[in-house]
């Protein structure tokens, strides 16, 4: 019993230790936006921060959120695995992590148990702030059993900061330096806070065609920075679809790649907002 407790008090260090450095590196980071001025942008170099731009956040929202968290669409195992890997470059933990939290997110909205509710905890905290609470450090394994059976995604988890380490040195490798700022560091950041509008301003600022029980929103303007992100409140109300800008005027470029995948047959059933919910409008 006494040896049971000290495990679980060192694993609880760790994880706080581990939190600790997860903040440091992220603040860092962000002060390592400011080295653009040292390393001033050219065509190669903004270039290549546009793609790996677009390249990451595809890789969130059609890999880590539609496939991942919402199984919107069925796929290889290679190509899931390709998914994942891509998705855990952008420095927001690993898929399994990713996925699992989200699915919380849904099953508890904008409740105690939501993780990022805009409602319960304010802007920041819903922006950016639960991400180093220690108590979210933690992975519920109960809800992701469909994605636990594979040994590689697992891998992935545990070690999340190797598929950042690879970005870096290929963006290194391409434009040596300041394609490290540009390719790498920039366009995380930027990633990672357009991602973490969607639980935020997603949640505060634009339209609801839908009367859900939380306060998601529709944001043409999220929806472009996301590639399709911005469609929330569509989400939120049938979050299965694969395609969330639900009408051909809602731009929903992660859709429009995924039904391109599913032509080459890459990927197959392909989820998409019955008629039923298409006509169920709330004004």
């Amino acid at each position: 019993m006494a040896r049971g407790r000290r495990m679980e008090s060192l694993r609880a260090l760790l994880r706080r230790a581990l939190g600790r450095v997860s903040l440091v590196f992220f603040i860092a980071m962000h002060l390592a936006c400011l080295l653009v001025i040292v390393y001033l942008p050219t065509w190669k170099l903004v270039l290549l921060a546009i793609g790996s731009y677009l390249v990451r956040m595809w890789a969130i929202t059609v890999g880590f959120h539609r496939y991942l968290a919402h199984c919107s669409f069925r796929t290889s195992r290679v190509f899931q695995f390709v998914l994942a890997l891509l998705g855990t470059t952008a420095m927001q933990n690993g898929p399994i992590w990713w996925a699992s939290w989200h699915r919380r997110h849904h099953k508890y909205v904008e409740s105690a148990g939501d993780p990022h509710s805009p409602p319960v905890l304010g802007f920041w905290s819903a922006h950016v702030g639960w991400i180093f609470d220690p108590k979210n450090d933690e992975t519920d394994l109960s809800n992701v059993r469909d994605l636990t059976c594979y040994p590689e995604l697992r891998l992935l988890d545990r070690f999340a900061w190797a598929p950042l380490v690879a970005w870096a040195l290929m963006c290194n490798a391409i434009a040596g330096l300041g394609g490290v700022v540009w390719g790498f560091v920039v366009s995380t950041i930027a990633v990672d806070h357009a991602t973490f509008f969607i639980n935020s301003l997603g949640h505060m600022w634009g339209s609801r065609r839908y009367d859900t029980p939380d306060t998601s929103r529709n944001n043409p303007l999220l929806a472009v920075l996301t590639l399709g992100e911005g469609w929330h409140n569509n989400h939120h109300f049938y979050m299965s679809s694969a395609r969330q800008g639900f009408f051909w005027w809602e731009v929903d470029v992660s859709y429009y790649t995924l039904e391109l995948l599913s032509w080459l047959r890459i990927i197959r059933d392909v989820r998409k907002p019955p008629p039923r919910v298409l006509s169920r409008l709330s004004g």
